[in-house]
């Protein structure tokens, strides 16, 4: 659009694609293969890029507050993932690793690396992130021979509650197969440096304790006058607008869709939302129609399992292969290329 601006406010120079980070913790990838260049990506689009934590948003004055600047907008796109669920439990934040930003992903390994032996080790969260994370770090473990002891801890009756039984099952056998120990309704109260208390009372040792917890609404909504449902998600109408007709729009886990509130908060999903988001953001700068996105009724799903498998689940098939793993690989470094490429043409 003639005489626009695009502004993209990031706290960091580059992201990372999520889906190949267990590969890294296990040393299949070098950061710079799953990192996209967000300064590269801003010259060959022609915009301006502001490192920095956005602060506030107000759809009533048009305005983002980040880095000491005030930016104003006549449509702002909100696509800032989400926190993690439970993160201001007591000690969580000083003494529980995480994996994002990079730099928590980044020392996650080299705690996971440096650990002694026999090491025991606590995951918070039972999804697929928590369970690839435990079995990137057992290798790990077996790998410097510290033979780490690792236990799974989900607040929920099961892990993997976005998997049905059957692809469950799988993953469950991978797991007690290693000896990684699962427990349900185990819901953590307070981490310390070497432990983690449950709430039935519990005490567990812990040398390391990661929190992957499920998604929390982010603070910045919560510090912003958008609309939200009750668990703090951006609410959104199918042209992934805000519900009150804001010029704000939104995409992936930071956004809940009214007609679609059950849709997972999973990339899959935010790939898909995508194209639909960049063009109706265009439309509704040049007086466009806006398109609808109707999330896909089924997903493929590929967890990587540190044994050179990984776990496939598609619709009702599910499988623990080499081929699975072969596709994963394929599909995660065909979609980094694309927007790689375009930091180096």
């Amino acid at each position: 659009m003639v005489g626009s601006e695009l502004v993209l406010v990031s706290p960091h120079a580059s992201q990372h694609y999520s889906s190949m980070l267990a590969g890294f913790l296990q040393g299949t990838y070098d950061e710079p293969e799953f990192a996209f260049d967000l300064m590269a990506l801003c010259r060959r689009a022609g915009a301006r890029f502001v490192e920095a934590s956005a602060d506030h948003i107000s759809a009533a004055e048009r305005t983002v507050d980040a880095g000491g600047e005030q930016i104003s907008f006549d449509a702002v796109s909100i696509d800032i993932g989400s926190d993690s669920l439970g993160r201001d439990t007591p000690g969580a934040a000083e003494h529980a690793h995480s994996i994002r930003p990079m730099t928590r992903a980044r020392a996650l390994k080299r705690a996971a690396v440096a650990l002694d032996a026999h090491p025991s080790v606590c995951i918070v969260g039972g999804g697929a992130a928590g369970v690839e994370i435990a079995l990137a770090i057992h290798r790990i473990g077996n790998r410097a021979t510290s033979k780490p002891d690792i236990t799974v801890l989900e607040r929920a009756a099961t892990i993997l509650s976005e998997f049905d039984d059957k692809a469950r099952r799988r993953v469950v056998h991978v797991l007690m197969n290693l000896g990684v120990r699962i427990r349900t309704d185990a819901l953590v109260t307070r981490v310390s440096n070497d432990s983690v208390l449950l709430e039935s009372g519990e005490t567990l040792r812990s040398d390391l304790t990661v929190w992957l917890t499920g998604a929390a609404g982010p603070a910045l909504l919560a510090r912003s006058d958008l609309p939200k449902n009750r668990d703090g998600f951006l609410l959104v109408d199918r042209t992934l607008r805000a519900i009150d007709g804001s010029p704000a729009w939104g995409a992936g886990d930071c956004v809940t869709l009214r007609d679609f509130p059950r849709t997972p908060k999973s990339g899959v999903y935010a790939v898909r939302e995508a194209p639909v988001l960049a063009y109706n953001l265009r439309a509704a700068l040049g007086g466009g129609r806006p398109r609808s996105y109707t999330p896909q009724s089924h997903s493929l799903a590929l967890l990587n399992t540190a044994d050179g498998k990984a776990l496939m689940r598609w619709r009702l098939v599910a499988s623990h292969s080499r081929a699975a793993l072969w596709l994963k690989n394929h599909i995660d470094r065909a979609f980094m290329r694309r927007y790689q490429r375009l930091t180096r043409d």
